[in-house]
């Protein structure tokens, strides 16, 4: 998810607050917040990669907070058509402000010292990295035809009745989620990993704009009509950032509502004008230009200015003050660490939701990244929480 773009709208106001400058700002911060076509800069330095025929061999960067962070990670670098995943730390030297890991796997454009590279969580970074046998299949939407990724359950267990789907964030792609697959399908589940409108492998909308997650439910809709066709009779959501305020609207909207029966929330949005307006006080935007923006997006008159479809309705985006209809168990996965969705979101949706929904509080990572830093505890979490939720529920009854 991306909102440091209020960082640009506050030097649109750093000479005074004029009305004219109040409008363009907070129209650059509208566009900012709606937009799919962000660039992904590669501005982290390959400084050495040591011998490549061996295995495994290492990469040096420069140290910082990311680049030294225990766990596992990946960069890509040649404007994308490299990619290495990393792995263990092996040396940081504070002087030279140089960090040693070592390199799992790459492929693509060969990883070697001066090219400019990008950091990443996405890991793993394609389906067949995952390990487990996929199909390729197509789920068709509204907009037209959505690639998808199947896992089908264990074949040593009987055809699976619960389903899970999984979801990805704004900016992001069906890679994003693949990190939970393998808990997933070690409970039983047969898995579809899903793209929607304007992601760059879904059909995009006419505006091409992000309607962060009012619109988007409806493709995600369509993939739970696949899911039910193929014998899904359950279902659990698994949504990534704004895959998770996705997977919300789908318990209120979905034809399908009726056979969710949890739902999984990493780093989730829960209420997107509070997660703005922390935005705007973290990159120190005056706050009248983020509540200006705020207006913009939902008023039906600025809508050519914005270049949105229909305007929004933050309203019913928001689950923390406005989602007394949420009726499955919900589990969710944040950290502490993450500066893009304030955790104290996550706990303020869970203290309005009691006995209903389940934080689970992370060691210190960035937004999305709590698998990464904690794979372990991360998945563990899941899976006595995937185990619990079949356990409590009796087969799916009927639908609306």
């Amino acid at each position: 998810m991306r909102l440091a773009y209020l960082v640009a709208a506050g030097s649109l106001v750093a000479g005074g607050l004029a009305i004219a400058s109040l409008m363009i700002a907070s129209l650059a911060v509208v566009r900012q917040i709606v937009r799919t076509d962000a660039p992904r800069r590669e501005r982290l330095r390959v400084l050495a990669v040591d011998d490549v025929s061996s295995s495994p061999y290492t990469v040096t960067l420069p140290l910082n907070a990311a680049t030294q962070a225990p766990g596992q990670y990946a960069i890509w670098f040649d404007s994308g058509r490299g990619y290495a995943q990393l792995g263990t730390v092996l040396a940081v030297d504070e002087r030279a402000c140089i960090v040693t890991r070592e390199v799992v796997s790459a492929r693509g454009t060969p990883l070697r010292a001066g090219l400019s590279a990008r950091w990443s969580g996405v890991v793993p970074s394609q389906a067949a990295d995952v390990g487990l046998p996929f199909t390729a299949v197509i789920v068709s939407t509204a907009l037209g035809p959505a690639p998808a990724y199947r896992f089908d359950a264990p074949i040593d267990r009987p055809p699976a009745l619960t389903w899970a789907i999984h979801i990805h964030g704004q900016g992001a792609s069906r890679a994003s989620p693949l990190r939970g697959v393998p808990v997933a399908h070690r409970a039983g589940l047969t898995s579809l990993v899903v793209s929607y409108r304007n992601d760059h492998e879904a059909p995009s909308s006419r505006d091409r704009k992000s309607m962060l997650g009012q619109t988007e439910w409806r493709d995600i809709d369509a993939a739970l009509d696949y899911a039910v066709a193929h014998g899904a009779e359950s279902i659990i959501l698994v949504g990534w950032s704004m895959g998770a305020m996705i997977a919300l609207q789908l318990t209120r909207s979905s034809q399908h509502r009726k056979r969710i029966i949890g739902l999984c929330l990493i780093a989730p949005v829960v209420d997107w004008r509070s997660t703005i307006l922390a935005a705007g006080r973290r990159a120190r935007v005056p706050a009248l230009v983020t509540r200006l923006a705020l207006g913009a997006l939902e008023s039906p008159l600025w809508r050519r200015a914005t270049g949105l479809q229909e305007s929004m309705h933050l309203l019913d985006l928001d689950w923390i003050d406005n989602g007394s209809d949420l009726n499955v168990p919900t589990l969710v996965l944040h950290s502490f660490g993450d500066l893009s969705v304030p955790i104290a979101l996550s706990r303020a949706f869970a203290d309005a939701h009691t006995g209903l929904v389940e934080l689970v509080t992370l060691p210190p990572a960035p937004h999305t990244l709590e698998w990464n830093r904690s794979p372990h505890r991360w998945e563990s979490a899941l899976s006595d929480w995937l185990y619990r939720v079949q356990l409590s529920r009796s087969p799916w009854r009927s639908s609306e």
